[in-house]
């Protein structure tokens, strides 16, 4: 997703106008919706983000369940999220061993931090990329003990944090096309500092 169209999606008219789409699974509702939609005075613009986010909304019911109905997406970031059961055990096993705050680096659209402040821990959230982070921002705003900053993970002051959660990316998407990274020294954030 590029920045203008995450603008977009962001104005009150954008999120009332995604949360109004009926579902649609074939061409031919994508095509009469879209009229309908211009029709209407929206801006292509705006219809393409919020047809595009409906989709992913979609596809994300299978990794979030309900939640995916008030969230944002970008296609990579739903792609590499944490299924929801799984990041739910992640952040049981932080709140079992007594931690109150954790770092999660790397947090993507905020799949993991929304399951560790669902059990009540206060969570530092860190993304490298503006887009992503401003979803996970807008993914983890109903709890108010996150705080999501745009921020590489090696960035992150870790002062009076009590654990770290570190989930690389373990894919690129360039182009459209996704592939997976083999060698554990290209994953982001880096897992190791580069030797000299």
């Amino acid at each position: 997703m590029e920045r203008d169209e995450l603008v977009r999606l962001l104005s009150a008219e954008g999120l009332a106008l995604l949360d109004s789409l009926p579902e649609y699974s074939t061409k031919s509702d994508v095509v009469k919706t879209v009229s309908e939609l211009r029709g209407r005075g929206h801006d292509a613009g705006l219809v393409a983000a919020v047809l595009s986010q409906s989709r992913l909304r979609a596809k994300a019911r299978a990794k979030f369940g309900e939640f995916a109905d008030r969230m944002l997406f970008t296609a990579p970031g739903l792609e590499q999220a944490t299924r929801l059961r799984v990041a739910a055990l992640h952040a049981g096993r932080f709140a079992r061993a007594g931690i109150r705050h954790v770092a999660d680096l790397g947090c993507g659209i905020g799949g993991d931090a929304l399951a560790m402040a669902a059990v009540d821990l206060e969570v530092t959230a860190a993304e490298a990329d503006e887009v992503t982070a401003a979803v996970a921002a807008f993914n983890l705003t109903p709890f108010p003990r996150v705080r999501v900053v745009h921020s590489p993970a090696e960035e992150v002051a870790l002062d009076g944090i009590d654990a770290a959660w570190l989930d690389p990316a373990r894919r690129t998407t360039a182009g459209g096309t996704t592939t997976r990274i083999a060698d554990a020294a290209d994953y982001s954030p880096r897992s190791s500092s580069p030797s000299a």
